[in-house]
């Protein structure tokens, strides 16, 4: 038996901004990673994207491998368009199980220079945006008897973030606390992962081929994470794995926010 059999799974943000990596057949990012792996666990997934032709991409390559999966354009800023994500998945697959929200942007300058107007649409993408898909999800999922959520975070979240990428996703996390504890009478679950450097789409759209030279050092693991990595970490936190995990932060990053050098400070004790 696989770990997602017979769940409904919406992903948002499920399509791929951004160029394929070398090798490559079609670009793959966080969110398509995520769709396709859940959907080899047993997953049926309803994507959803701002970008219908991407969303498509992703249902396609899903269908390719004998899953089944539909797709449809939806930009979380749009409260119907979040509504109507989740009445598209169930009305295609007949119940939403499962959900994970993958949408996020963030500015190259992330400083107190930034336009207001700019702060106001990464918090609306960011932050409200998760609000309206859980505000809609949730009853859902527990008219199907529970399950689970992960929303998109950050290593951002808490290790800096600039000033507004991270404090819109470390509210992110926040808000995992409270779904946790609110519906865990009604059998959801909710969790947060928080990639770090991650040679995905959007990586390579902002910061090029070579990124990965550039930042793996940085890494203990000397290298930046693949959103298979990511995909993983998502479908754990779905899967009944973790069935007493929720109102948590899963660091998916190469051990990168665990390089606080103690060393220098001056001894405590002989």
């Amino acid at each position: 038996m696989k770990r997602l059999d017979r769940k409904v799974l919406l992903v948002a943000g499920g399509g791929a901004d951004g160029p394929a990596n070398k090798g490559e057949t079609l670009a793959i990012g966080n969110g398509r990673a995520i769709a396709i792996l859940c959907a080899r666990e047993g997953a049926r997934v309803m994507v959803t994207d701002r970008s219908l032709t991407s969303a498509q991409e992703t249902a396609a390559a899903i269908v390719a491998e004998g899953g089944a999966a539909d797709a449809l354009e939806a930009d979380v800023t749009d409260e119907d368009a979040c509504k109507a994500s989740v009445a598209a998945a169930v009305a295609k697959f007949g119940a939403l199980h499962l959900m994970v929200n993958n949408v996020g942007i963030v500015y190259p300058m992330d400083d107190f220079s930034l336009e207001t107007a700019d702060y106001d649409h990464i918090m609306s993408v960011n932050l409200r945006g998760q609000f309206l898909m859980l505000k809609y999800a949730i009853p859902e999922i527990i008219k199907a008897g529970g399950g689970a959520i992960v929303l998109n975070s950050s290593m951002g979240a808490i290790r800096g973030g600039g000033a507004t990428y991270g404090p819109s996703k470390a509210a992110i996390n926040s808000m995992v606390r409270g779904v946790a504890v609110r519906y865990a009478k009604d059998k959801v679950r909710c969790n947060a992962v928080l990639p770090g450097l991650i040679n995905s789409t959007l990586a390579r759209r902002t910061g090029g081929e070579g990124r990965d030279a550039a930042v793996g050092p940085l890494v203990p693991m000397g290298r930046q994470g693949t959103p298979w990595e990511v995909a993983h970490a998502v479908l754990f936190l779905l899967s009944e794995e973790a069935s007493y995990i929720t109102g948590t932060e899963l660091l998916v990053d190469g051990g990168f926010c665990a390089t606080v050098n103690l060393a220098p400070l001056p001894r405590l004790s002989r």
